[in-house]
């Protein structure tokens, strides 16, 4: 992470892919607005790819991936600042682990200790989300005060941690939580986890058997536009990928080509050189986008909405409820920050919910923070349904969005079109997106 500090903009459309510095390009609000509470919502770190491409490439990359020196002990993998075993049962052993690959026609072999799993976050991706945390710290806590600056037990409700089920993200928020507690923390506050049938951090098909349909109606679309535009580099990647043409649907597919180069690039593991054409690089780019993520974007509007209802509405759903509770229950709410840690999925499908995707892939540790304030100025009463004198600003990486639905007057601080109202805000990512006959989301996704 750029330990500088940028500067922050203010866009509909981000330009970058939500990279954060160490200033988080915060920019202080008006000076009535009180900071009350924020959520950011991630990506985790640096990892491996997963799925082992362009070995035979020249350059070759590697096989193996010795980049997880810190996950080669169980029970330790938290890396220390200090070299103490913080949060470690005293005369716990340390069991050493390695990866045993498997060779065609040949006996497993034991890899070299730091190798690294498949999708694995490496020991950069932990380091990136320890100085995230930092950040958050620096600002949040040190500058703000929304949490103690050594957080005991009777905090616990204060701040709220969650990711998927997945090792890279769990690692991922363990690590940004030891850059946000810092070393003095009386206690370290839980991480919550949930099962994959329950989790709306992700577009989840599984629950939601009539999206899964709409998933591969787009995929599908997608494979009809982008397969002929690809052809047109087939003698430049096949032989590069053991002869494998770049294909949406066809094995071994070019989603895992696509991340396999943004993982070696993360790494700076240098690519082949012809795969290095910005014009091919985007083409891939926006094919898989468009693979994955096309239905947000469908052009019929009831399409549209059903499916971003589908995907992320109880993620929204619950995003502003959190905002709501803060709203209308004032400091009896004792949550000031709520951390979730997702998937570059998370990422995207959330831009698209908010109208200001940039058809840009996130970047690891790509982050999107959402900020309650209150004009204490105001006193109108405030309800569930209505809550003035509430504003919403949302930041991708270090650059403020001034969301397309929140533009019109009366919907925005005036002169501040990034700080959206609270009542607009809602309307954009829940009101608008309920199903005209007031199904749930769950009952349409099983009707």
């Amino acid at each position: 992470m750029d330990a500088m500090t940028s500067v922050a903009s203010s866009s509909s459309t981000p330009l970058g892919r939500g990279e954060i510095s160490s200033s988080l390009g915060w920019v202080p609000p008006p000076e009535q607005l009180d900071l009350l509470q924020v959520i950011y919502v991630l990506r985790h770190g640096e990892r491996t790819p997963v799925r082992r491409r362009l070995t035979s490439a020249e350059p070759p990359l590697p096989h193996r991936w010795n980049l997880c020196h810190a996950s080669q002990v169980f029970g330790q993998s938290v890396m220390q600042h200090t070299g103490s075993d913080v949060g470690l049962p005293y005369g716990k052993p340390h069991v050493p682990r390695r990866i045993e690959f498997t060779v065609r026609n040949d006996a497993p072999q034991a890899g070299e200790h730091g190798d690294c799993l498949l999708g694995e976050l490496t020991d950069k991706g932990r380091k990136t989300m320890q100085h995230i945390g930092e950040a958050l710290r620096a600002r949040y806590v040190d500058a703000e005060h929304l949490l103690p600056p050594n957080l005991a037990n009777e905090d616990a409700r204060s701040l709220y941690l969650r990711s998927t089920h997945m090792s890279r993200t769990i690692q991922s928020l363990e690590e940004l939580v030891r850059g946000l507690v810092g070393p003095n923390a009386v206690s370290t506050p839980e991480i919550l986890v949930r099962n994959t049938f329950d989790e709306d951090l992700l577009p989840n098909p599984r629950k939601c058997p009539k999206l899964g349909i709409l998933m591969q109606k787009f995929a599908d679309l997608a494979v009809n536009v982008y397969n002929p535009k690809l052809a047109k580099y087939d003698d430049v990647v096949a032989p590069l990928d053991g002869g494998a043409a770049p294909r949406l649907n066809d094995g071994p597919r070019l989603s895992g080509l696509f991340d396999t180069m943004r993982s070696a690039t993360a790494h700076g593991i240098q690519l082949p050189q012809s795969l290095e054409n910005p014009e091919l690089q985007t083409l891939m780019e926006h094919a898989v986008l468009d693979e994955w993520f096309g239905g947000y974007a469908s052009r019929d509007p009831d399409e549209r909405r059903q499916y971003r209802r589908m995907a992320l509405g109880t993620l929204f759903e619950g995003l502003c409820d959190t905002f709501t509770r803060r709203a209308t229950l004032g400091d009896a709410d004792p949550r000031r920050m709520s951390i979730l840690l997702g998937h570059d999925a998370t990422l995207v499908g959330m831009t698209h919910m908010l109208d200001v995707c940039n058809r840009r892939w996130p970047a690891f540790g790509a982050g999107l923070g959402l900020e309650l304030f209150r004009d204490r100025k105001s006193t109108e009463p405030v309800t569930a349904q209505h809550m003035p004198g509430y504003y919403v600003r949302c930041r991708y990486g270090d650059e403020e969005l001034s969301l397309p639905g929140c533009q019109a007057p009366g919907k925005h601080w005036n002169g501040r079109p990034e700080l959206c109202t609270l009542d607009a805000f809602r309307e954009i990512v829940v009101d608008r997106l309920r199903h005209p006959q007031g199904l749930t989301i769950q009952q349409e996704c099983t009707m």
